[in-house]
């Protein structure tokens, strides 16, 4: 019972993941169009488009948030296997489970700093320079990107721990 819990948990954070990628890539391509249509215009006519800068900028925060987890699934992210390779299984498997503790305390605090961050830029009004467009929900990006890395770490947390137990 507690496997297919864990398998549901695993499964329905990689489907959030995956569906927040999607958002991510779709911002890069919006990112690209934008740039692309800034830069014509503004070698073609002169008339670039206002605020296409600090669009690309809030663009590049979901982007970035939102792609974090869905790499982490797939493991993705830069690791030096050179050394830990040599390990056995069962150690590297510690190695692993040592890492995502390391790494969900990092992203729990990213995603705990960030709630505070939003929270301070909502009650402040805070505005973009150009669009007046305000932060906190980006900031809030950030916040839910983060914390799904954090179940996604916790899923792989779990899978290192099954392997350390594992006879």
């Amino acid at each position: 019972m507690a496997k297919e819990a864990g398998h549901f948990f695993g499964r329905s954070i990689f489907s959030l993941s995956r569906g927040l990628n999607i958002i991510g890539v779709s911002t890069l391509m919006v990112m690209m169009v934008l740039t692309v249509a800034d830069v014509s215009l503004r070698y073609l006519v002169n008339r670039p488009i206002p605020g296409a800068f600090e669009l690309t900028e809030f663009l590049l925060v979901i982007l970035a948030s939102f792609g974090l987890a869905y790499t982490a699934f797939q493991n993705g992210h830069v690791t030096v296997d050179l050394v830990v390779e040599r390990f056995s299984p069962k150690t590297q498997a510690v190695i692993d489970t040592i890492t995502c503790l390391i790494s969900i305390g990092v992203f729990a605090t990213v995603t705990w700093a960030s709630i505070l961050y939003a929270r301070s830029e909502w009650k402040a009004k805070a505005v973009s320079t150009v669009l007046l467009l305000p932060r906190f929900p980006f900031i809030l990006v950030v916040v839910l990107g983060s914390g799904v890395v954090c179940l996604a770490l916790l899923v792989s947390l779990l899978n290192s721990l099954n392997k350390v137990v594992k006879k």
